[in-house]
């Protein structure tokens, strides 16, 4: 095979579930994110009119997710490479680094996961005579974050080996709790939403906007999943490398320069085989199990919590619910509800410093011949450099927000999720001028796909300026 023929795609169910990948570690990050607390913490505030906003987010993020993957596929390169023929190089990294280093090294997820666990400890929520308690554990899951993306051939595959389970255990469990335990009339209200939308005027919009911000993933997500699509091996990306992990792992050349195919019949026949792939990864693992999910946690939330009266906000909604839960389950669902939140958080906190810390490797690596030398032709050596100063901050932030009351671990995610809307409305134009500049005219997509693509930019824009007008002028649309 030359290095201008597309690999074979995936044939048959077997070998397209085989080739799922990055969708399932977006699953992930996003089940963990805006479906365990940020959106349900939305609709006990405001009701389920604000469930269509869900299906609209699904929508338009697994067209942008499909998109940058789509590129990958093309050139073997992830998405980011294409924006560095927009202008400098070494601009276009600096700027992604700031755009999602800043909203993630909040540690929220790490700060969420140790209250979940320190509750089964306890047996209840966890007060400020805990705090230390629940500094312990988090620092622990922080460096066992850190352990995991030290091991494996691929750290990419390492996150899919952890994830699977992760997504399909707490799938089961809310299934089976919302199910069991929530009344029928629940999910009519709820999905009521659906087909009877709303807004509510003077609403905060730093609930709103951080529960749609991450949903399905959120920021960065496009450079993320092709990323991901050239660490599996998906089209192109197969002749580029990927990077590897420490332990486990061996040095790989990850080439900086795209390895496109040429235009024949038999490369577009691949080409469409290998659509069906991306396709299934960004709309059915990545937007749909979320979706789903999202919709049971908001189901459980409004079932459970609106009958009596309560509105938590952050991680008290998942403690309440449990609470709430064990009255109608019994005790085991106590540890349903925070056992699955436990997972749900942590492999949101772990997924995220890997894919921040890959995105900027990625950008720095393309951009910049310096880089690439001082490393040695080893991406492995910025990548962990990136990751030990991701650790580092998020260390400092963490004893910060629990062992001096900084913040609580919602404001700390919901503060990210706003931040990340920054990049979420950048990506959705630059995908289009992507689509028609750097594309050949055959690969290019539908006209449904592009209008799709700028209601994205719209969409985001609208909930950027609503919490920029309400924290800067103290404005609520």
């Amino acid at each position: 095979m030359n290095e201008a023929e597309l690999p074979l795609p995936p044939k048959g169910f077997l070998g397209h579930l085989k080739a799922i990948g990055p969708g399932i570690i977006l699953a992930s990050l996003s089940i963990g994110a805006g479906e365990w607390f940020l959106f349900p913490a939305m609709i006990v505030k405001y009701g389920p009119m604000l469930m269509w906003t869900a299906a609209v987010g699904c929508i338009l993020q697994a067209v942008l997710g499909a998109e940058s993957m789509k590129y990958t596929i093309y050139c073997g390169q992830p998405i980011h490479q294409a924006y560095m023929k927009l202008g400098k190089p070494i601009a276009w990294a600096w700027a992604w680094a700031l755009l999602l280093f800043i909203p993630v090294m909040w540690p929220g997820w790490a700060a969420a996961s140790a209250t979940a666990i320190a509750a089964l400890q306890l047996g209840r929520l966890p007060g400020p005579a805990d705090k230390t308690l629940v500094l312990v554990w988090a620092i622990a899951l922080l460096v066992l974050s850190l352990v995991i993306l030290h091991v494996g051939t691929k750290i990419q595959r390492t996150l899919e080996i952890v994830n699977w389970p992760i997504v399909l255990m707490v799938i089961i469990l809310v299934g089976v709790a919302v199910i069991a335990g929530v009344p029928a009339s629940a999910w009519a209200e709820v999905a009521k939403g659906f087909i009877a939308p709303g807004f509510p005027r003077g609403a905060n919009w730093f609930i709103i906007a951080a529960a749609i911000a991450y949903l399905p993933a959120g920021f960065g997500f496009n450079m993320m999943l092709s990323s991901y699509a050239r660490d599996k091996g998906w089209g192109m990306g197969a002749k580029v490398g990927y990077i590897p992990a420490i332990v486990g792992g061996k040095k790989v050349k990850l080439l900086a320069k795209e390895v496109p195919f040429a235009i024949s019949e038999e490369n577009l026949k691949r080409w469409k085989g290998w659509l069906n792939t991306v396709r299934v990864d960004a709309w059915i693992v990545m937007s749909l199990l979320t979706f789903i999910t999202v919709f049971m946690t908001s189901v459980m939330t409004y079932g459970l919590l609106v009958p009596r009266g309560l509105a938590p906000v952050g991680f008290k909604v998942a403690a309440v619910q449990a609470e709430a839960l064990a009255d109608v389950l019994g005790p085991s669902a106590w540890f349903i509800v925070l056992f699955g939140g436990f997972w749900m958080l942590f492999g949101t906190q772990f997924g995220l410093m890997d894919a921040v810390s890959r995105v900027i490797t990625d950008n720095f690596w393309l951009a910049s011949n310096k880089v690439r030398d001082m490393c040695g032709d080893d991406p492995r050596k910025f990548y962990y450099a990136v990751l030990y100063l991701l650790f580092a901050v998020a260390m400092v932030l963490l004893i910060g927000m629990i062992g001096f009351g900084w913040a609580r671990p919602y404001e700390l995610a919901a503060i990210g999720a706003n931040l990340g809307l920054f990049a979420l409305v950048v990506a959705y134009p630059l995908q289009i001028v992507v689509n028609y500049k750097f594309l050949p005219k055959e690969l290019r997509p539908s006209v449904v796909t592009t209008i799709l693509l700028a209601l994205g930019t719209v969409w985001y824009g609208i909930f950027l300026t609503g919490i920029m007008l309400q924290t800067l002028a103290g404005i609520r649309l």
